[in-house]
C-alpha cells in the first residue's frame, strides 16, 4: 500500500478514552494507534487513524501523526487508500478514505503501521440489510414493525433523518440546509444524551464514524426478538432550528439499521464513558471498555440499513 502523509484527525475525546480491553491507569503508558472505521453500504469508507496519549499529559498536537501506512482489504482484495487534503464532499480534511462498493457478507480487514507504534489490525463482516418494515411517524415519535431473522444474532438501530431547508423570506434565497437525526428521548424524561434504560443504547453515529451528538441512533440488542414480529418505538424531539425571518421545508427518512456486534459493544462502551465524568476527561478508566483492534485501540465496526423514501408531514 502506498504511503501517504497523514493530516488532521478529530475525535480527541474518543482517542483519549476508547480503550478496548481491561486496562490499568498508567501515566507512563506507551501511546497506541487509535483506529475508528465503520464500513457500510455505499462506495466510500472513511478511516480515522490517530494516536492515544498517556493520562496526565497534554493533548496539544501530540495526537497528530506525520504519516502512516494503511492496508484496506475486502475479501482478500486490497483497495487503494487515499487521504483528503481539503474537504471532499462530507469527508473531513486530513482523513483517509477508500472507494469500494461493499455488500452484505463482505469481510473487511484493516492493518495500519506508523513509526514509533506497534502495528494494528482488525476485521469485521458487513451484516445483511435490515428487514423490510412498516412504520408510523410524526414529529414526536416513530414506530417500526418488522420480523426478526431467527438464524442471525442481530442488533437493530432506529433513527429519523431530517433535512431542513431554510428560506430567507426577505431575500427569497435558500440560506441554510440542516441535515441531522431527530433527537431520541427516553419517554418520560428529556434526558436524551445517553439512555439509562438497559434494553437499548443511544449511539452517536453519523454514517461515517462515532461521536456526532446530533446524529443519534437508538440501538436494541437481539435479546427477546428470536424470529418474532417486533415493534420498536422511539419518542423524538425536533432538531434545533434558527431564529429569524425564515420559512422552513422539512423532509424525513425513517431508517432501520442492522449493526455488527462490534458496533453495539463499542456503543455501550461509549455510553459508560459518557456516564463517567472522570473517564470522559481521561482521568480514570471507564467501567466498561471495548475494542476489536489488535495492538491498538478503537473499533472496526460494520452496519447496514433499510430506509423509507422521503416523507413530508402536513
Amino acid at each position: 500500500m502506498k504511503k501517504h502523509t497523514f493530516g488532521i484527525l478529530c475525535l480527541t475525546v474518543l482517542a483519549a478514552c476508547a480503550c478496548g480491553k481491561e486496562f490499568e491507569l498508567e501515566v507512563t503508558s506507551d501511546p497506541k494507534l487509535f483506529l475508528q472505521c465503520c464500513p457500510g453500504p455505499g462506495d466510500t469508507t472513511l478511516i480515522q487513524l490517530n494516536r492515544t496519549f498517556a493520562v496526565g499529559k497534554t493533548a496539544d498536537n501530540v495526537l497528530l501523526l506525520e504519516d502512516a501506512d494503511i492496508d484496506f482489504v475486502v475479501n482478500g482484495t486490497p483497495y487503494y487508500v487515499e487521504r483528503t487534503v481539503d474537504t471532499a464532499g462530507v469527508i473531513p480534511p486530513g482523513c483517509w478514505f477508500v472507494v469500494a462498493s461493499l455488500q452484505a457478507g463482505d469481510e473487511v480487514a484493516i492493518e495500519a503501521r506508523a513509526e514509533g507504534f506497534n502495528p494494528i489490525s482488525a476485521r469485521v463482516t458487513l451484516p445483511s440489510p435490515a428487514p423490510d418494515f412498516t412504520w408510523k411517524f410524526n414529529r414526536d415519535s416513530v414506530r417500526v414493525t418488522f420480523r426478526d431473522d431467527p438464524a442471525t444474532e442481530d442488533w437493530y438501530g432506529l433513527a429519523v433523518y431530517c433535512e431542513r431547508t431554510l428560506v430567507n423570506l426577505d431575500s427569497g434565497q435558500v440560506e441554510r440546509v440542516l441535515k441531522q437525526n431527530l433527537v431520541p428521548l427516553n419517554g418520560s424524561s428529556d434526558s436524551w444524551w445517553y439512555s439509562k434504560v438497559r434494553n437499548y443504547v443511544d449511539i452517536p453515529f453519523n454514517g461515517w464514524s462515532f461521536g456526532n451528538a446530533w446524529s443519534m441512533v437508538r440501538v436494541w440488542p437481539d435479546t427477546g426478538f428470536s424470529g418474532q414480529e417486533t415493534t420498536l418505538f422511539m419518542p423524538t424531539r425536533d432538531i434545533v432550528s434558527y431564529v429569524g425571518n425564515y420559512e422552513q421545508h422539512d423532509r424525513f427518512k425513517v431508517r432501520l439499521y442492522r449493526v455488527s456486534n462490534e458496533f453495539f459493544r463499542y456503543g455501550v462502551a461509549l455510553e459508560h464513558m459518557r456516564s463517567n465524568t472522570l473517564a470522559e476527561a481521561g482521568l480514570a478508566p471507564a467501567a466498561y471498555t471495548y475494542s476489536n483492534v489488535h495492538g491498538g485501540v478503537g473499533v472496526l465496526a460494520a452496519w447496514n440499513v433499510c430506509e423509507t423514501g422521503w416523507l413530508t408531514l402536513k
